[in-house]
């Protein structure tokens, strides 16, 4: 019986999410965009760059515009106010001990009282990028940035409110320890 309820609710989950106003927007724009440029659906996500129902963890760069705080100590403190990530959690994503996350954490909440403003941002950054443990984690978001969106130096700068001539050194140790 259990089954069949299961698959009741489901069901009803679906037409719901089917009826939903935004569902019927997002839908109307996946069929204008296939039908302009010829794409599937599977396309459309693979150009959007993830997966349709993915897990990563995306943070905004917005973040970083807080001032005293280094990137894993940002990075940190937003995973744990805002996604209300545990510490084990947020060491699983950044590939960390979880002691260092708790240390770095505690030493944010005393550099800063207040959340991150972690308002509207036009770049989101993957966790995932933070699990190359031989880049620091300035380094890997200053790599990303530069490979993923082509900013310059000046925009990565003023993006994560350091100076941009930090940013060239950055990115430069960024590619000597990729082999670029």
């Amino acid at each position: 019986m259990k089954k069949k309820e299961s698959k009741i609710t489901a069901n009803s989950n679906i037409l719901n999410i089917q009826s939903d106003k935004s569902f019927q927007i997002l839908k109307l724009a996946l069929d204008e965009i296939k039908e302009n440029y010829g794409v599937g659906s599977e396309e459309i996500f693979n150009l959007i760059g993830k997966k349709p129902f993915s897990k990563e963890t995306l943070i905004p760069a917005s973040i970083f515009e807080a001032d005293g705080l280094s990137a894993l100590e940002a990075v940190c403190k937003y995973l744990k106010e805002e996604l209300d990530l545990n510490y084990s959690k947020i060491a699983s994503v950044l590939s960390r001990d979880s002691r260092t996350i708790w240390t770095t954490y505690n030493i944010a909440c005393k550099k800063r009282k207040e959340r991150l403003p972690a308002k509207e941002s036009k770049f989101f950054i993957p966790a995932s990028i933070f699990t190359d443990r031989k880049l620091s984690v300035l380094e890997a978001i200053v790599g990303y940035l530069r490979d993923k969106f082509r900013l310059r130096y000046t925009e990565i700068a003023a993006l994560l409110n350091r100076d941009e001539r930090n940013m060239w050194s950055v990115y430069n140790r960024y590619k000597k320890k990729n082999g670029k």
